[in-house]
């Protein structure tokens, strides 16, 4: 089902025959170098799609698959998903792209219209970007598409930043 879509990228819900693609891009490690979960393998990915697919259902949101529109190749995931910082309950944009796709301007794109998308039709009044000290690049796109206040803590076993932004 289409969600929304940007100039280049369309972002639907993620399907079961999405696991092989992205499989391909969740396994590489340089993709992966700063997520919590490490690399995954192909079973991962499949349980992976199959919570994003619940949280459709249970949320009205999830993480959605990022369909580059001039190829139709499945090029990575955006969207929003619940996660527990410092024991309270946030709402968090992610989004993982092939290394290919790394420069474009792409995590920006899909991460500003998930936010729009998350304000406007989910009724989500916060959410938070939680990136990794040392990931300057998705700094770079969290600080790009509007966050600017954040605090330090620690989160997945990471030191982090925690933007936040209102609705």
């Amino acid at each position: 089902m289409m969600v929304t879509e940007t100039e280049r990228v369309l972002i639907r819900e993620l399907e079961n025959s999405d696991t092989p693609a992205l499989s391909k891009i969740l396994g590489d490690p340089s993709v992966m170098e700063f997520s919590s979960k490490g690399v995954l393998t192909e079973a991962d990915t499949a349980k992976f799609i199959e919570g994003c697919r619940s949280s459709y259902q249970e949320q009205g949101y999830g993480q959605w698959a990022l369909i580059d529109k001039q190829s139709g190749a499945l090029i990575g995931f955006c969207g929003l998903s619940n996660a527990t910082v410092d024991g309270g309950e946030v709402v968090e944009v992610a989004y993982r792209l092939a290394q290919a796709e790394w420069g474009k301007g792409l995590a920006s794109e899909a991460a500003r219209k998930v936010l729009e998308y998350g304000f406007a039709k989910c009724n989500v009044e916060s959410i938070v970007g939680i990136v990794s000290l040392r990931h300057v690049a998705s700094i770079r796109v969290l600080e790009k598409i509007g966050f600017q206040a954040f605090s330090e803590t620690q989160y997945g076993g990471w030191d982090v930043r925690v933007y936040r932004m209102a609705f």
